[in-house]
Order: structure tokens, then sequence, then C-alpha cells
């Protein structure tokens, strides 16, 4: 994902679906709303199975996680466009059609998973929009360090840093 702007903390690069928009245009309330504060839960809660993990309670995990997408697809039909991202723990970086200026209050809604209905909400502050090299867009850049109290913030850290581990892992 070259030509992202570089973010000074660990972070990853991804193709996920995520929206921008002006924080005035919104009925965002403040802190992060009750959903994404329960999907960060989920996301930085451990994901390694023990070897004797027992089947029924995995069955159980795997109904709670397909009536989880269902109410959340039937919530949300319409998905914004995957866009090449770079998720950071205090910033993210996009590529966007439209330009926002510097210091612009936004809303961005960011799919975790582009096969899943899970959304995280991130209100941020616009702090870089440059052109795209290819003059294809813009290279946008927003601080999200307003969205997180000190729980939710180490829930992303841990969701970042696992990306981040497993984005090296690939290389």
């Amino acid at each position: 994902m070259s030509g992202l702007p570089q973010l000074a903390t660990a972070s990853f690069d991804a193709d996920l679906p995520l929206s921008c928009q002006r924080l005035a245009e919104t009925a965002y309330q403040g802190r992060l709303d009750r959903e994404t504060r329960l999907a960060l839960q989920l996301l930085a809660s451990p994901v390694e199975l023990p070897d004797d993990a027992d089947p029924l309670l995995l069955r159980l995990e795997a109904k709670i996680d397909l009536t989880l997408e269902l109410v959340l697809a039937s919530r949300y039909p319409e998905r914004p466009p995957i866009a090449p991202c770079r998720l950071g723990l205090d910033a993210i970086a996009w590529r966007s059609p439209a330009p926002y200026p510097v210091g612009e209050l936004v809303l961005l809604a960011i799919y975790p998973n582009s096969d899943s209905a899970l959304i995280l909400r991130l209100a941020g502050r616009i702090v870089e929009c440059q052109p795209a090299p290819d003059q294809a867009g813009y290279l946008l850049q927003a601080d999200i360090r307003s969205s997180f109290d000190k729980t939710t913030h180490l829930q992303w850290e841990k969701w970042v840093f696992r990306r981040h581990r497993r984005a090296i892992q690939e290389r």
C-alpha cells in the first residue's frame, strides 16, 4: 500500500470498507458508541484456541457469531466501498475520493474485516490531506485518539498490534 502516509506508531495496511463523514453531519454523540465498544472487546479478545477446546463451546460460539453477523447485516445493509488504509495506534490513513480540510472533525466507519458486518465508528481530526501521487483522489490522515478512553484504547492497541505482528510475519 505504498503511497499512504506513514504513521508514527505501529500500524498495519489493509483494504477495508471505510467511509468518512464530517462529524457535524452525523448523530455521533461523543466517545465511542456502545456497538463500537463491544466490537473492540471482541477484536481484542484472545484468538488462540487451546488444544483441548470443547467442541460444544466452539459450536455455540459459531452460532453466536452467525447471529451477530445476521443482525448487523440486516441493521446496516449498505457498506462503504473498500479503501486502501493504514491503521495505527493513534491515527488512520486512507485513500479518499474527496478532500477534507486539515482540522476537520470527521466520523470514520471502518469494517475491521471485509467479510464481516462488524463496524467501528471512530471520531477523528484530519491532520493531513494531500493529492494522491497518481492524481486519483486524496491521501488523508486522521488522529483518532479522542475516540478512546483508557480501556477502549487498550483494546484498540491489542487489535492493532495483533494485526501489525501478523503483517510482519506475512512479509
